[in-house]
């Protein structure tokens, strides 16, 4: 039964609860994070969230991310009703108190009330909606390398928000617009919300829907592959792991691929071609021999035992002869073998598809003959974020270019964030796409960020950029004791955006994936959010939850990022880049979060008056 709640000072009042939780929870350090008081019909009750649910005569704790009362903390102000689905029924009140706890050697401190006054609103004039990246005006050098002659090779450098993307879309339709009947183009992107957002600028362009094919590399690669050799599995590998990836994306799997050609010299490639590469240790070890230690023994494990599982029959093949097919059948529609070791049995992976075409290739030259060309290629290429990509990757785009065709790339080494990509810089990248001859433009009027926003991102990309933050700046840090904390001052930030300023685009953007699930599970409880971790964005107003790989050339009016600590962002060069991808898609404002402490890549960053702390208000230096 469900202690009522007892008047008297909050401050006493939470005092007792506080005490009766770490009876409750002795083996919890923290045993409660915030205090919750509502009104159910004509009864007033208090809860405490914290770690772990504890429901006692004297306390009732609700374990503050899963429990579904807790959801009132994060959904309803004081003053405010709720309404939370229980079990099949709605539970209905009034928040009466909500605050977090802060704690001092067990014993209350005090209590905080949390709200979103942190959050460095848009002025009514800069609410105002500006002209969408494709939209502003391009300067004399923008200009001229749109309007060069058609053919060669362009390269469009510079860093986040400088308009590469906007100048590459520019070049191409300006080309269409020039072109003859029958001209093809085609725009490769890493990512799915890349490539919608390039469909909609191109459309806004006045660019004929279906002149110029806008398509992620996976899915371009796979249907070019499919056109071009038989047998492939339609189904792609879901569970292969790092050390896979950076094997069949480093520049040294090349050195055994003339020996992959040589094998089998008078056919096409074919699958088996991968199983005699990718199964052979011998070839494996002699990639990571050559890689100067980015390949370890571990990675080349990974790679035979995930070849062994791709080579096998599923489980529905195995037994396909023997057992009814209707018993093979799962309830949940899945597949016998998925969420288990042989999830992978019968797939290709991704990576496959431009090492088919570079064995294919190299058996041709083998054979005396030229080499064969695509199924289909194009009058114009452009290729965005090419820091992403691989050298058989490259080499595979650079083919697609059609003979007096243009090739145009866009890139920046600063917010190279794949790990296996085997990026090591523009002149070799361009080399793989064919492309030795360019001419490079530096793209530097910026059109994104606000200054201080950009002093920041440089600065976390190299220390040694000064930066100091003002009061008033459009940058705010949030270090908190814990995880609750911080989603409460984070959750009400953007109830303030979305009550004060609902035109507005958000993003919450995690390091991974994973994070981004949990928070955006954590933030739907106060605010309408959107898990965007395929492509999924509203381009426009609204609140998205994603995580860093998904928002590579895109932007929004408020950026927070909720996971700033150590353990997410160490001091390494790879997640300086991640963390500079993230602030850099701010037009207003970024927000930095942490749980206990900053990560060190903050370490001479003074903020003496600008960031807000979730115990106490104070301000904090990362």
């Amino acid at each position: 039964m469900e202690p009522e709640a007892s008047a008297g000072v909050p401050q006493a009042r939470v005092a007792a609860l506080v005490a009766a939780a770490r009876r409750a929870l002795p083996n919890q350090p923290v045993p409660c994070f915030a205090h919750l008081r509502v009104r159910v019909r004509d009864r007033e009750r208090d809860y405490l969230l914290g770690p772990q649910t504890a429901l006692r005569p004297e306390v009732n704790v609700l374990q503050w991310r899963e429990a579904p009362l807790a959801a009132a903390f994060f959904a309803a102000c004081e003053g405010e009703p709720y309404e939370i689905e229980i079990g099949g029924r709605v539970a209905e009140g009034i928040v009466l108190e909500r605050s977090l706890i802060e704690l001092d050697r067990g014993e209350l401190r005090r209590l905080v009330p949390v709200d979103g006054a942190w959050v460095p609103l848009r002025t009514p004039d800069q609410r105002v909606r500006p002209a969408s990246p494709i939209e502003v005006p391009l300067d004399d050098v923008q200009l001229r390398a749109v309007r060069a002659p058609a053919g060669g090779a362009q390269l469009f450098l510079g860093e986040a928000g400088v308009g590469k993307t906007t100048v590459a879309l520019h070049r191409v339709a300006f080309l269409a617009a020039a072109a003859h009947r029958g001209w093809r183009a085609l725009v490769v992107v890493p990512t799915e919300g890349l490539k919608r957002l390039s469909e909609l600028l191109l459309e806004r362009l006045g660019v004929p829907v279906g002149s110029i094919t806008v398509a992620r590399y996976d899915r371009w690669a796979a249907a070019l592959a499919r056109k071009s050799f038989r047998g492939l599995p339609r189904r792609e590998s879901e569970d292969a792991r790092a050390g896979v990836l950076r094997v069949k994306r480093h520049r040294t799997l090349a050195s055994v691929l003339d020996a992959a050609a040589r094998r089998a010299p008078d056919a096409r490639a074919d699958r088996d071609d991968l199983l005699h590469l990718f199964g052979d240790r011998i070839a494996m070890e002699r990639v990571a021999a050559a890689a100067g230690g980015e390949v370890a023994p571990r990675d080349v494990r990974q790679v035979l035992e995930h070849t062994r599982i791709q080579f096998s029959e599923t489980t529905e093949q195995e037994y396909a002869h023997v057992i009814d097919a209707s018993r093979l059948e799962t309830l949940d529609g899945r597949a016998i073998d998925a969420g288990t070791p042989m999830g992978d049995a019968a797939t290709i992976d991704v990576e496959d598809y431009a090492v088919l075409f570079e064995i294919d290739r190299l058996r041709a030259l083998t054979r005396g003959k030229r080499e064969p060309a695509l199924p289909i290629r194009y009058n114009a290429v452009v290729l965005d974020e090419a820091q992403e990509f691989a050298p058989l990757e490259l080499a595979l785009i650079g083919r697609a270019v059609a003979r007096n065709g243009t090739l145009i790339v866009a890139g920046d080494a600063a917010q190279q964030i794949d790990p296996t990509a085997c990026f090591s810089g523009w002149s070799t990248a361009m080399e793989d796409l064919r492309a030795a001859r360019h001419v490079e433009t530096r793209l530097d009027t910026s059109y994104r960020c606000p200054p201080e926003v950009i002093a920041l991102a440089r600065h976390v990309l190299d220390p040694a950029n000064p930066f100091t933050l003002e009061p008033t700046a459009r940058v705010r840090a949030l270090c908190c004791a814990n995880e609750c904390h911080l989603a409460a001052w984070i959750a009400e930030g953007m109830r303030r955006i979305d009550e004060r300023d609902p035109n507005a685009s958000v993003a919450v953007i995690a390091r991974t994936p994973a994070v981004a699930q949990r928070w955006a599970q954590v933030l739907g409880r106060s605010v309408s959010v959107q898990l965007a971790l395929d492509g999924d964005f509203r381009f426009g107003r609204g609140m998205h939850v994603t995580c860093v790989a998904e928002v590579k050339g895109l932007e929004f009016d408020y950026v927070i990022v909720p996971d700033a600590s150590p353990s997410i962002y160490p001091d390494e060069p790879e997640a300086r880049r991640a963390m500079y991808v993230a602030l850099t898609r701010a037009v207003h404002a970024a927000t930095i979060g942490a749980v206990g402490r900053f990560s060190a890549i903050f370490r001479s960053w003074e903020a003496p008056n600008a960031c807000a702390r979730s115990q106490s208000g104070a301000s904090i230096r990362p």
